[in-house]
């Protein structure tokens, strides 16, 4: 009875096979399965389809794929040329330029550990005293404020005294001719450029290093990542109109850099979580809040803007002085400029020191002293340490974590 059943079983598969064979179906193709590189980069999504597994950059633009994140990086504020003690600026690079090396303090994390060469230098704004680019004015050529700045900073670290590459912003001085009322206003020799130091911006950003993301026109707005974090800056200020207090405010045109901000959030964090970093010359501060720099109204547009990112630091100059306070909730940092002779009553240089990795950010205050021409800098005044959440990336994918 077997044997009868068996070969009828048999009979059945052969019939089966010649109908399937006779009526042109494909046969089931071998299935074939695979499992991402468990060495692959954990911010892209991996899926598998025909034994090849393929990598897309979960958030941002495809060049963004680092996870691990340790950078160090300056900031600082109104370089300023025109004002001030005319050898500010030559002390102040000297110092930038041989902080690297110099242990961390022991109040932070690394402390005992060297600071690392950093990435780059960010420059909070006003970059001059007056705007001016040196063109022959009514009473004779003037001193060329803005071509002073890029000779000594440079841009990306090969070309001026600094060893770094430089990511500035303007402020309301690289607007600032001679105010309205004064007896007289070079800015109107100035006609079909009355704001070149402002310009001067907007060009550089076509061979700044590494940036992701640029306002089109003469906005000059831009935002970059080191790592796992963003980094924006919005020039004057982030907002898209200026003040109308007064006619000097009215000159001094943020051009639209909080429609930038909010589209650029939008596109290269979006709902992944990531540390956010914006820069802008007007601060959160008492001085800050003075109408004729930004309004109350334009506060409220921009923390509206801000509100459902992590934003992990903002940082701005303006004041001369240095401090770090909070503001609706966020860290807020004043990072300190050249200015020894005044704003800082210390009689010294500063800047700011910033180390970020995965799970920690380090902040500190830096200082030289203008008796030893910045030689010598050294950590001094505030600091700041806490922890960073980890990004929520989509689908389920882990963290961006060191391997």
């Amino acid at each position: 009875m077997r044997s009868i059943q068996s070969i009828a079983t048999r009979c059945v598969t052969l019939l089966l096979f010649i109908l399937s064979a006779c009526s042109g179906s494909p046969a089931e193709p071998e299935v074939q399965s695979c499992t991402p590189s468990d060495d692959q980069d954990p911010c892209t999504h991996d899926t598998c389809a025909d034994g090849v597994t393929t990598h897309t950059a979960v958030i941002g633009d495809p060049s963004w794929h680092q996870c691990s994140t340790d950078i160090t990086f300056f900031a600082m504020g109104d370089p300023q040329y025109g004002g001030g003690a005319d050898n500010k600026n030559s002390f102040h690079l000297a110092a930038l330029n041989q902080f690297a090396g110099t242990l961390w303090r022991d109040e932070l994390p690394s402390a005992g550990t060297p600071v690392a060469q950093p990435l780059g230098l960010l420059i909070a704004g006003d970059l001059t005293q007056n705007g001016k680019d040196g063109r022959d004015e009514a009473l004779g050529p003037g001193r060329n404020e803005i071509g002073e700045f890029e000779t000594d900073y440079g841009l990306t670290g090969t070309e001026g005294v600094l060893n770094m590459p430089v990511y500035e912003g303007y402020g309301n001085h690289d607007f600032d001719p001679d105010m309205p009322d004064d007896e007289f206003n070079w800015r109107y020799y100035y006609d079909e450029n009355p704001t070149p130091s402002v310009e001067r911006v907007v060009a550089r950003n076509a061979n700044r290093v590494g940036l992701l993301n640029t306002a089109t026109g003469n906005g000059g707005h831009y935002s970059w990542d080191w790592g796992n974090v963003h980094f924006v800056n919005a020039n004057l200020f982030a907002g898209d109109e200026p003040s109308q207090i007064d006619e000097t405010s009215v000159t001094r045109d943020p051009r639209m850099s909080l429609s930038f901000l909010r589209d650029d959030l939008r596109l290269h964090v979006g709902d992944s979580n990531r540390p956010v970093i914006i820069m802008q010359h007007y601060g959160f501060d008492q001085f800050g809040y003075e109408e004729r720099w930004w309004t109350d109204a334009h506060k409220d547009d921009f923390l509206e803007v801000i509100r459902p990112y992590n934003i992990v630091l903002l940082l701005h100059g303006h004041t001369h002085a240095t401090y770090r306070y909070e503001w609706e909730g966020y860290d807020a940092l004043n990072v300190g400029s050249p200015y020894y002779e005044s704003y800082n009553f210390d009689g010294r240089g500063h800047f700011t020191v910033f180390r970020i990795t995965d799970t920690t950010l380090e902040v500190s205050d830096a200082t030289w002293n203008p008796t030893e021409q910045g030689a010598n800098p050294q950590f001094s005044g505030w600091y700041l340490s806490k922890s960073l959440q980890p990004a929520c990336l989509p689908d389920g994918l882990p963290a961006c974590m060191a391997d």
